[in-house]
């Protein structure tokens, strides 16, 4: 039942958020937009040193930048960074989508689609679908994935491009913010629901169910400490009485963000995880 997969948060993360507190920075949500951005970035200090030896280019792809990791590879992943639509980029996932790329040896595209309040809905779909529709000239067998806001989006053009699979760490699905894990998190721990609607007053957007479509295999990852947790695993088990195949992963003692925080061993053993995924 929903609101009864929280759990108490791993040391390596109450560790963290001590080191926040004591350092005075304050809630995401009494943050401006460009405080927010800078924040985010900020968050890299959290991030291991990135492996070394990892083929790194940068491109347009039909008109939106995008960054490529890793080698040429039939399978490739066309990654949508998180940040609630109004913050995050090709630098704040960086680190994490290097790891991603050297242990499984495939191609990842990342993009850097047009962020709110001064880009609202559908302007980051429109890229992420533009992008897709480059990437998917380049390999036969497309991966589209996502953490957060990016999740949402790789849901969305997942309809549109068909791909082999898709890949979704704890999406944003569902703008109406109304779970108990909403309401179980709306104050915190960071990011809170209230950050997370913030994201969706800023950006706009619809509503993400699993009878929009013919949504193809999905792995999906979930956070116990996250207000997104409740909207995830209602989408997981309505793909599945649809017949849709979802591996599920989920990390009782984790908190919404983790994915991009490599110095967690959580983030180190989920992009194991995934790498493997893709390496099939």
């Amino acid at each position: 039942m929903p609101g009864e997969l929280a759990a108490p948060l791993h040391p390596e993360v109450v560790a963290m958020i001590e080191t926040q507190r004591l350092a005075g920075g304050k809630p995401r949500s009494e943050m401006t937009v460009e405080e927010t951005r800078q924040a985010m970035l900020a968050g890299r200090a959290w991030q291991l040193d990135p492996p070394p030896k990892v083929a790194v280019r940068d491109a347009i792809a039909n008109g939106v930048p995008v960054r490529l990791y890793g080698p040429e590879s039939a399978q490739a992943l066309l990654f949508l960074h998180g940040g609630r639509f109004f913050s995050g980029n090709l630098e704040s996932h960086d680190q994490p989508l290097r790891m991603l790329a050297a242990a499984s040896r495939r191609l990842v595209c990342a993009v850097d689609y047009r962020l709110a309040p001064e880009h609202r809905h559908p302007a980051a779909l429109d890229d992420t679908l533009a992008a897709g529709r480059w990437l998917a000239g380049q390999t036969d067998k497309l991966v589209i994935g996502g953490d957060s806001a990016g999740g949402y989006l790789a849901a969305a053009v997942a309809l549109e491009l068909s791909p082999r699979w898709q890949m979704l760490i704890y999406p944003m699905l569902d703008p109406s913010c109304g779970t108990e894990s909403y309401d179980e998190f709306w104050r915190g721990p960071w990011p809170s629901g209230e950050d997370m609607k913030r994201g969706w007053d800023l950006y706009g957007g619809e509503l993400i169910s699993a009878d929009r479509g013919a949504f193809p295999s999905t792995l999906l990852v979930t956070a116990g400490i996250d207000p997104l947790r409740d909207e995830a695993l209602d989408f997981a088990a309505a793909l599945q009485a649809r017949g849709t195949s979802v591996e599920a992963h989920h990390y009782a003692d984790m908190h919404h963000g983790f994915f991009a925080q490599t110095k967690l061993s959580r983030s180190r053993e989920l992009i194991a995880i995934l790498a493997a995924a893709l390496a099939r």
